[in-house]
């Protein structure tokens, strides 16, 4: 279903509710990074957290290290990005969901944008314990696969459950972030607050964009499927 009564009060509405869903992203990030940084191990690590690395640092087969080298690859705006946009014109063009296609986009640049601003403004130096591998740079506070990988992927997933009811994206995109969590500990590419703060502030722009675009849907229709019941719900119903 097309947002074709959208007028520019829906619009304002919506870039206001979704600039406050950005704003309280990114104070809890900012919030829980300066706890951290109030520590005096910061920079250095708390102790639990160079355990947790060498705990990582083990050996693995050499098919299974390129596969966790490579999977970076799924929550990195190298990739990320490119393929939201081009999901995103398929979606509007195609398939005629704009709104969808909005709110992928959003969602998937809003992830990549909290990250940098924190990175600068903290600045937290990552960990020299073992030498870095994979992709990485700059700052290591907050992890932005972290973020990206709980709210685009989370996102998709909801997608998929409202319009078909099916319940096993949410099994892909944990797996996603959990895989992409041991990564940037396997690689010592982040300490483990780093993962923490970055799966906070993903939860939390998860959960505000997708209040945000709900409250839209209310106000002009839904467009994201036929079927917004689950079909197990559906039969119990009948």
């Amino acid at each position: 279903m097309e947002d074709a009564a959208l007028t520019p009060s829906d619009r304002r509405r919506l870039v206001r509710d979704l600039a406050v869903a950005y704003l309280l992203a990114w104070a809890v990030g900012i919030a829980y990074g300066f706890i951290v940084r109030s520590s005096s191990t910061w920079d250095t690590g708390a102790a639990w957290e160079r355990s947790t690395l060498e705990w990582f640092h083990m050996k693995l087969p050499g098919w299974l290290d390129a596969i966790v080298l490579a999977m970076p690859l799924t929550g990195t705006n190298l990739t990320i990005l490119p393929a939201a946009i081009a999901i995103g014109w398929w979606l509007w063009k195609r398939k005629h969901m704009g709104l969808i296609a909005v709110q992928i986009l959003v969602v998937a640049v809003g992830s990549l944008s909290l990250n940098p601003t924190m990175k600068y403004l903290l600045g937290r130096d990552r960990p020299d314990l073992f030498p870095r591998r994979g992709i990485y740079n700059w700052a290591s506070y907050p992890s932005g696969h972290a973020i990206l990988t709980i709210a685009l992927y989370f996102t998709v997933a909801m997608m998929l459950y409202r319009a078909r009811g099916w319940r096993w994206p949410f099994l892909v995109a944990a797996f996603v972030f959990l895989a992409n969590s041991f990564s940037r500990l396997y690689l010592a590419v982040h300490w483990p607050t780093d993962l923490v703060g970055g799966m906070l502030i993903g939860i939390a722009w998860f959960v505000g964009t997708w209040r945000a675009f709900s409250r839209h849907r209310e106000r002009v229709g839904d467009e994201i499927g036929a079927v917004s019941t689950p079909p197990d719900l559906a039969v119990a119903q009948n």
